[in-house]
């Protein structure tokens, strides 16, 4: 999975659909090549070094994905620029 949305992403035209193809690899192929390293490691140290920035790539790689769209519609101008206050 995490190939083949990569290999898509090399030909995607937009950056949308790129950030659409790449929202897969954070969310789901990072956590699952963090659990069979985690399995051929064995719990100690070495697996909490994985396991510690992959959670952390999980819950925030939709944050970041949806706050890069956002910048790309302000950007394209499909969605009205929010003025500082």
């Amino acid at each position: 999975m995490i190939v083949a949305a990569s290999l898509a992403a090399l030909v995607a035209r937009d950056s949308y659909t790129r950030l659409h193809l790449a929202t897969p690899m954070t969310s789901l192929g990072g956590p699952l090549i963090a659990a069979g390293l985690s399995i051929a490691n064995g719990p100690g140290l070495t697996t909490a070094s994985i396991a510690l920035p992959t959670g952390l790539l999980f819950i925030a790689g939709p944050m970041l994905s949806s706050a890069i769209a956002r910048m790309l519609a302000q950007r394209d101008g499909k969605v009205p620029a929010e003025s500082p206050e």
